[in-house]
């Protein structure tokens, strides 16, 4: 924990973040209860929901990477990656 606990707490907390929330520690109850990939399902729709507005970054540094770039600029690839992340971010 970089940030420390009390900015954790109010991230997941934020009226903004909750679905994501609820998604990502409800998908953490189901694994711990037994059922794991209907709980990494629920865990991976959460990640994306609560950290949405980081992807674009990422996959622009990933896009970046020497071999993972060449994979992401694969056809069928590349033009998911350009609908979630456009080639140019506004700065």
């Amino acid at each position: 924990m970089t940030i420390g606990p009390y900015p954790t707490v109010r991230f997941f907390t934020r009226p903004r973040n909750l679905k994501g929330s609820l998604f990502f520690f409800g998908g953490l109850a189901v694994v711990i209860i037994g059922w794991v990939i209907v709980g990494l399902l629920l865990e991976g729709y959460g990640f994306v929901i609560l950290f949405r507005g980081f992807l674009p970054t990422v996959l622009m540094f990933l896009k970046r990477t020497p071999y993972l770039g060449r994979a992401l600029d694969l056809p069928g690839v590349k033009s998911v990656i350009n609908k979630i992340a456009p080639a140019q971010l506004p700065v």
